[in-house]
Order: C-alpha cells, then structure tokens, then sequence
C-alpha cells in the first residue's frame, strides 16, 4: 500500500513539474531589450562584426576591432537605469579563433559609474578571459552604477584582431526606471527620421523608399513595424539614450535579422510626413492584420499589465465604431520553454485580451482567441532582440 502511495504522490509531482516552464538563463542588462545602449568604442572592423552585435543577446554575431588597433580596446555601456551589479561575463564562443589563432579576448578589466559615460568610473574586478569559451565572474559586493565600461587589454596572441562574440552583465535595477520622450529627428543609417510619441504609442516616417513606422514605447526600448513603398515592411528594435540624444537598434525582414539602425538626434529633417497608417483601423483596413507591441503581460503569465490599456482601448474603440468587424486575437511567444509550454501559454495571453473586451462590452461572437506559439516568429529567435519581437499580439481581420 505505502508503495502504491509513494507511486501516486511521484506521478503528481513529475505532472507537476511538466507543468512548469524551462528555467531560464539569468537576466543580462547587456542586451537591446533590456534597455542598453553603447555609448561609445575605440575601434570596430566593420558592420558586420559591429560593436552593436555584442548586446543582441546572442554569439552567432560578435565585435572586432580594427585591423592592428592598439590596446587597449573599450566599450562604454549604458544601462537602462541604476543596476546593482552582482556579476559580469564575456563570451568568446564562436569566434573566429580556427581562422585567426589566437584571436579571443584574452585580459579584461570592468568599471562602473553612477556619474556618466565619462567620469566616476571605478574598477568593479579584473579577470582573464577564455579562449574560443564563456568566463563568468561574480562580484563580492553588489555595486550600483549606470554606465560599465569594459576595457580589454590583451588577447590570446593575434597580431591584427581581437574579438568578443558577447558582454554580459548581471544585477537588479536601483530605483524607478526614467521616463523618456523620444520625439525627435534622428539622422539614421536609412536617411533622416522623424518620430512621435503618445503615450507609450510611437508614429513616424524616414526618407528611405517612403518609409513609415508605428508601434509601441516599453521605458527606452521602441518595438515598431517599418513599411516602405513596394509593400515591404517587418519589424524593429530600438533603444533610446537616456540624454536622449541617440538610437541603437536592429530591423528585421522576412523573419530574419537584416543589420542595424541607429542613430542620432538632430539635423535636417525628412521630407516625409508622420505615418497616417499607423493606427489599428487605418492597417486593418490597408492590410487585414496589426502587430501589438503594446500589450503586455507578466513574466510566464498570462496577466495583462496595467502599461497595456492604452492599446487595449484602442481596440476596443475600433470594435466599437466598427460593429459588423470581427477580430482574430492571436497570441505569440518566442522559442524559449517547450512547444506545448509556448502553445498553451499564447492561447491563454489571446484569451485574456479577448476577456478585457467582452467586459467592456464587445460581444463575445465578434472575437476569436488563438495561440500559435513559436510557429509564426517574425524574427529570428537566435537573439534577445528577435525573441522580444516574437512575443507579440496580433489582430487579424475575419
């Protein structure tokens, strides 16, 4: 009998724990989605092994330096606000060291500042770097800053490069985050741009094959659909600087990351006007479905937050100008966690917006919930940046 107990109590456990998402890897500040922007570096090769791929939240892209660019090499951080930093890391895993013998980082030294990106840096540790590998090293003491500078001082024996696939930080943010306007005019690598904010809704346009934008604010970081003349169109990442003064970022088309876009404010403006397609019933109109980046939901969960009810009013307003139009809410997720994780999790978030509705009074026959999962990413889920970008909600016109 104790014996048939101890099997039924396993089963519950084992159903349990299936229940359960995958642990997750700890948060790294360094990375595009949580805010961070490099403010500057001493040296890169070219756009392809930019210093922007070093906070993409992935090793398939990396930084070099110029060609025999003298020691030491430096990349200045900005956080997305005060972090308590508990550790720090460097990725050389992918590198090119087959090719280029000895070409990882080798001696880094990390500092940090609560002043700016220029001053009050102190040394927060010291540490040697592995070849072609990751290396990890904790703090023994917390340290609050805003800004980390990592300086390499050496690699493993490569006369003309050095490169780094990854930096990482680890730490609990200090006080509220900072709030910021990015209305602006950007000089960017696609022409001039121009952007509005409202609320936490962004709107704009750049003189590139008549390109136009609209999406959401989160804190610093923008996530926007970009369309341009000849029906092109996809999704964006962007962060904005604390001054305000600056973007980084990355577009992707076809699901797949294309290259960076950034940055900065000032100069000349565009010769195009603000998107007039940027709102809900403007694209369902133009192309039967949106991308929602303003809607939010609690880590795991399937809990609206609170910074999603500018964009659920706006739906619920479209719904109730438009009586005879009915909705498919579809929720999607990234690759993290299983399949069956991910499907399920994405019909509940499709259901609690569908929920938020029929309490406001839209009739429940007018709108389906649906949850695809990871099936239909918009990014790739290699990175940081492509996974936030497939976490999204989306309305499709029945």
């Amino acid at each position: 009998m104790r014996s048939k107990v101890f099997f039924v109590a396993w089963l519950s456990l084992a159903a349990a724990a299936l229940a359960q998402p995958a642990a997750g890897p700890k948060t790294n500040l360094l990375e595009v989605p949580n805010g961070t922007v490099i403010v500057s570096k001493s040296s890169m090769y070219n756009n392809t092994w930019s210093v922007l791929n070093l906070v993409d939240g992935s090793t398939e892209y990396g930084w070099c330096s110029a060609e025999k660019a003298a020691f030491p090499h430096i990349i200045v951080f900005e956080l997305a606000q005060p972090h308590a930093i508990a550790g720090v890391a460097v990725d050389n895993t992918g590198d090119q060291g087959s090719k280029y013998s000895g070409i990882s980082s080798k001696g880094l030294a990390v500092y940090g500042s609560n002043k700016s990106a220029t001053e009050g840096f102190t040394q927060l540790t010291s540490f040697e770097a592995q070849s072609g590998s990751r290396k990890e090293v904790s703090l023994k003491t917390p340290v609050t800053v805003q800004w980390l500078k990592f300086v390499v001082n050496s690699n493993w024996g490569n006369a003309d490069y050095t490169e780094i696939m990854e930096l990482e930080a680890f730490g609990q943010p200090v006080g509220p985050a900072p709030k910021v306007d990015v209305t602006g005019i950007y000089q960017t690598n696609f022409g001039p741009m121009r952007v509005e904010q409202d609320g936490t809704k962004i709107l704009g346009c750049y003189d590139h094959s008549e390109g136009e934008l609209s999406g959401n604010l989160n804190g610093r970081v923008m996530q926007f659909e970009w369309r341009e003349k000849g029906k092109r169109s996809g999704p964006a990442i962007m962060v904005l600087s604390m001054k305000g003064d600056a973007l980084n970022g990355f577009w992707y088309e076809n699901g797949q990351r294309q290259g960076e876009w950034s940055g900065q404010k000032g100069g000349n403006p565009p010769q195009c006007k603000t998107a007039q397609s940027g709102g809900i019933a403007e694209k369902l109109a133009s192309t039967g479905k949106v991308e929602l980046y303003g809607i939010y939901f609690d880590s795991n969960s399937a809990t609206l937050k609170p910074e999603s009810e500018k964009t659920l009013n706006e739906i619920l307003a479209v719904l109730q100008a438009q009586s005879a139009l009915k909705l498919l809410i579809a929720g999607h997720t990234d690759s993290t966690n299983t399949d069956a994780y991910n499907l399920k999790l994405s019909q509940q978030r499709a259901e609690a917006v569908v929920a938020w509705l029929v309490k406001r009074g839209v009739v429940a026959s007018r709108l389906t919930a649906k949850g695809f999962g990871k099936s239909q990413p918009v990014a790739d889920n290699a990175t940081a940046a492509g996974r936030a970008l497939n976490r999204r909600v989306e309305l499709v016109k029945q």
